[in-house]
């Protein structure tokens, strides 16, 4: 081969990977939002309704309301797969859109139409478990009642509140109701103790209200239980922290101030 022709494939081959590029841009929407992926579901809310809106909120690409709209969902909407972000927005999912939702639109889903459980009764979000392929999901906490879905093993279903000593109430997507609690399996948010029989319940994990103790002048609440997580806010020495439970040996989840997060334990006293 000529030295011109090495020069003119060399240059052939540059201009067609320029142009896959190109065409591999083109084939992702304009303003598309990338899907969460996690390791683990410390931010997993779950499932959330659109609240405090006459007709509809809107969903963006990023977490600002200068963003482009990805979707309207309509008022009293189910969003799923909703991940906190930060004090103002949420990621949420809702008919094959992803995007960011403002918090004040959004409304945690605590119990069936017309009923929610206590704060107490909230155990967090829950793998399947001890089936072969799949849980029912039924429409009353009872065996011989509807079955709404079948919630594939190894598949996480969330807003889980305590029932009794053989159900608990889930939502899994935007469909809720009952699952066994020997079909559960806890991995993130609330509280909860297995005393070996499957029977699930509160634990002594759930503090309440907490006062900070033991620093100069703040504890620092973090968006994760790591303290290199980002600082949401300094609360400061004596103050009281609300609706705290032990999430791991070294934090506990808390609210204070409209923001919510963990704290060492360390600076809890209650």
């Amino acid at each position: 081969m000529l030295l011109g022709e090495g020069h003119y494939m060399k240059k052939l081959c540059t201009m067609l990977c320029l142009l896959l590029v190109l065409l591999l841009a083109a084939a992702i929407p304009a303003g598309a939002v990338q899907a969460y992926y996690y390791q683990d579901y410390t931010n997993l809310l779950g499932s959330m309704e659109i609240v405090n809106v006459k007709t509809y909120t809107s969903m963006r690409d990023r977490p600002t309301s200068y963003a482009n709209k990805v979707a309207r969902v309509p008022a009293g909407a189910v969003v799923t797969n909703c991940y906190y972000y930060d004090d103002k927005y949420t990621y949420c999912e809702y008919d094959g859109n992803a995007g960011y939702i403002a918090n004040a639109n959004l409304s945690f889903i605590a119990g069936p139409v017309g009923y929610e459980y206590p704060d107490e009764y909230y155990l967090g979000n829950f793998q399947i478990i001890n089936c072969t392929s799949y849980a029912s999901l039924r429409a009353y906490p009872d065996t011989s009642s509807q079955m709404l879905a079948r919630v594939p093993l190894g598949a996480i279903v969330t807003n889980v509140f305590y029932q009794d000593d053989r159900f608990s109430y889930c939502v899994f997507g935007d469909v809720d109701g009952y699952i066994l609690n020997s079909n559960l399996s806890w991995i993130s948010g609330g509280t909860y103790e297995d005393d070996g029989t499957g029977s699930t319940y509160q634990s002594s994990a759930n503090i309440g209200t907490a006062v900070i103790v033991n620093c100069l002048s703040y504890a620092s609440l973090r968006q994760l239980p790591d303290t290199r997580s980002t600082r949401i806010a300094r609360v400061p020495l004596g103050a009281e922290v609300h609706n705290a439970y032990i999430v791991d040996d070294r934090f506990a989840y808390c609210e204070y101030g409209g923001y919510a997060g963990y704290i060492l334990i360390d600076n809890l006293g209650w």
